[in-house]
């Protein structure tokens, strides 16, 4: 069943760099997730280069599967390096990139953060993710009524339409195929009569019998 996570938590090697004249924190280790004041930097204005370096992931097959390099929040400006070659350099909440290509047996990943406040930092767990050809993105659950509304999209390419299901706290609600494009095809399900006490929606992308993709929504 995939997504396979592993989570890059430390140490990371942490490298505060302050504006010409003005004197620097000391360089020192973190464990991620990690904002400016978890790392020590409560007041600090700059930028700070995060480097872990780490290994290849297990027994990832890169003729079947594919290395994702994921963020799930972030405060400030970045730059994302790994294996010396640049992946991003803008401001966003989290970010994903495909690093297949990129992986070899050790590897070396840089973020540069500039931070102007406290809550500066990558606060969301940073993590490799071993993906198939095709996975679920952006889903999201919204209030419509007396009705939940699903939309996200089927990223990638497959051989066929694959099968997409949504289970209500284990429960089958929903069964649906999609065609994954690489710009992602998008769906819409809306939800009726689920219960006062569902507690989470779950969504899963299937290839005949193997579970491509999975990924969880709270209701709230």
């Amino acid at each position: 069943m995939y997504p396979h996570r592993i989570r890059l938590r430390g140490p990371w090697e942490c490298e505060p760099m302050a504006p010409a004249g003005v004197e620097a924190p000391p360089p020192r280790r973190v464990v991620m997730p990690s904002r400016w004041a978890d790392a020590g930097l409560t007041g600090f204005v700059g930028d700070a280069c995060f480097v872990r370096p780490f290994g290849y992931p297990g027994r990832a097959d890169p003729g079947t599967e594919h290395i994702w390099l994921t963020c799930d929040g972030s405060t400030g400006r970045f730059r994302v390096i790994l294996n010396q070659t640049l992946l991003s350099e803008e401001t966003a909440p989290a970010f994903a990139f495909d690093v297949t290509p990129l992986m070899t047996q050790r590897n070396r990943l840089e973020i540069h953060v500039h931070g102007d406040s406290d809550a500066a930092g990558l606060w969301g767990e940073v993590a490799l993710e071993i993906r198939r050809a095709a996975f679920l993105a952006d889903v999201t659950v919204a209030r419509d009524g007396s009705a939940f509304v699903l939309t996200g999209r089927a990223v990638g390419v497959a051989p066929h339409p694959l099968e997409l299901y949504t289970l209500v706290d284990r429960r089958h609600v929903d069964y649906r195929e999609i065609m994954p494009t690489p710009a992602g095809q998008p769906f819409r399900i809306e939800l009726v009569d689920l219960p006062a006490d569902a507690r989470a929606i779950r969504m899963e992308l299937i290839n005949l019998s193997t579970v491509w993709y999975v990924v969880e929504v709270p209701i709230s």
